[in-house]
């Protein structure tokens, strides 16, 4: 009883100064801040909300356009508080209380340091300014409350201390922590859940923020086998099982999706134990796509009357998500080297003397070095024929709702039901349908999705995927 006494003396006594940590102190320095990849002058000087100048003269910049990542700059006009500050981008279930457990900082400093006006500019894909924290002093997200139940029974399921939680969390008293609300712990453990569920241990996003035209890998870590499902911007997600208890989907972002906040939902259940559902705001960032020149084509290839069967086509045989995956390495070049691009993924473009309200689907690569077209991952063959728009087309199904379509070419060597393997030679290259010369048109479906196919020859998708055999 007396160790439990000093115990609960000790977790006051830090609570008390919990709210001014380190990074927070009044102090004549002023706080750092690290470099992060794709920063520039401008843009740290936005983000802090000061001006550029001021900056290059808090560093004595000699030459503002040339900044190292990792390199520490003072940030002036900033009061009460000094440190290392960084970037981070919030992930699901991030919440203005979430993020000051975690990084030990004051709500108020929070909000001063990022100039939020309300906890819903909190979203998923939001770049956050933040104090840069050693691997010792710093928080994992925890076994939170769940509903129904006190912080005393949630840590006797969970084997943890509670005195401990109101200390780590900063609570001055088990009504402080509310059900469900995200905690922190000294050091997570594999007993430990998060997101306020039996079922859930972790959802992750994977890139962040969103961008047009990439594809996304929505990862789920759980205690046991569930059934999950959910959406993204509006389109029904499909989980399959990469792992022993991890699930993942694989969704692409349209090239024309509308930029700013739209919303992500997951959902999980299993026997004899309580549905989980999270859903937040996420953020859509363009993509930042150029305009192809004019182009004027046989004026059939853009008459609705042809293109929209064509397409509706194309959506109906992409739509399925076979729930075999094909695929175990990253996909390769289907044309042979020197390979030359003629047109980019996700380019504006006007057929015509139309407006720019056309996008380029996916790439083309021209005839620089002979005819041949080669499958870039097996799948099986679900079109082969000739249509108005897109020519003699072949659709390969990859498997888990990824599909690649070849587009223009003069002869296609496979059929409807063929097993393709990587790198197996499929048709060649041709000028038929709406072209202005002979070019292979590549394109590849994430769920129904057309996405930037480089990337797909950068990354494997889900990028921590091993078959069993590998593991």
């Amino acid at each position: 009883m007396i160790k439990r006494l000093i115990a609960i003396l000790v977790a006051v006594m830090q609570v008390s100064t919990f709210v001014n940590p380190v990074f927070a102190q009044a102090s004549a320095d002023l706080p750092v801040y690290i470099v992060q990849p794709g920063d520039s002058v401008n843009l740290i000087a936005v983000r802090f909300g000061i001006s550029a100048n001021d900056l290059i003269a808090a560093n004595d910049l000699v030459d503002p356009n040339v900044l190292n990542v990792g390199t520490a700059l003072r940030i002036p006009g900033l009061e009460g508080f000094s440190g290392t500050l960084t970037t981070d981008v919030a992930g699901l279930g991030a919440t203005l209380t979430g993020l000051s457990r975690q990084y030990q900082f004051s709500k108020d400093l929070i909000i001063q340091l990022n100039r939020i006006t309300s906890p819903s500019e909190i979203y998923v894909g939001s770049t956050l300014v933040l104090p840069l924290l050693e691997e010792t002093t710093a928080l994992q997200p925890a076994a939170p409350i769940h509903s129904g139940e006190s912080l005393f029974e949630t840590a006797v399921k969970k084997n943890q201390n509670p005195w401990v939680i109101l200390e780590t969390n900063a609570a001055t008293g088990s009504s402080a922590l509310l059900p469900l609300e995200w905690m922190v712990a000294a050091a997570a453990t594999e007993s430990n859940v998060i997101l306020g569920s039996d079922l859930v241990q972790s959802v992750e996003i994977s890139p962040l923020p969103l961008r047009q035209g990439k594809t996304e890998v929505i990862t789920v870590k759980t205690t046991g086998p569930v059934t999950l499902s959910g959406e993204l911007n509006g389109k029904p997600l499909h989980f399959f099982a990469v792992a022993d208890n991890e699930y993942a989907a694989i969704q692409g972002v349209h090239s024309l999706a509308p930029t700013g906040l739209t919303g992500i939902k997951v959902q999980a259940e299993a026997p004899d134990a309580d549905p989980f559902t999270i859903e937040q705001s996420i953020l859509i960032e363009s993509g930042y796509y150029q305009q192809d020149p004019p182009l004027y084509v046989n004026p059939e290839t853009i008459d609705e009357a042809f293109t929209k069967p064509e397409d509706d086509k194309v959506r109906e045989l992409t739509a399925p998500a076979t729930p075999e995956r094909y695929w175990t390495e990253i996909f390769k070049q289907p044309v042979d080297e020197p390979a030359c691009i003629k047109s980019w993924y996700g380019n504006r473009r006007s057929y015509n003397g139309s407006e720019f309200d056309y996008f380029h689907s996916g790439v083309d690569y021209g005839v620089c070095a002979n005819l041949n077209i080669y499958a870039p991952a097996p799948g099986r063959v679900v079109f082969s024929e000739e249509v108005t728009v897109r020519g003699i087309a072949t659709i390969i199904d990859h498997g888990w709702g990824i599909y690649s379509g070849m587009w223009h070419q003069s002869k296609s060597l496979v059929k409807v039901g063929d097993f393709v393997e990587t790198g197996q030679l499929i048709g060649e290259i041709g000028a038929t349908g709406r072209v202005t010369g002979p070019h292979l048109h590549w394109e590849i479906f994430a769920n129904g999705i057309q996405v930037e196919p480089l990337d797909w020859l950068d990354h494997l998708y889900p990028e921590d995927f091993l078959p069993a055999a590998q593991r």
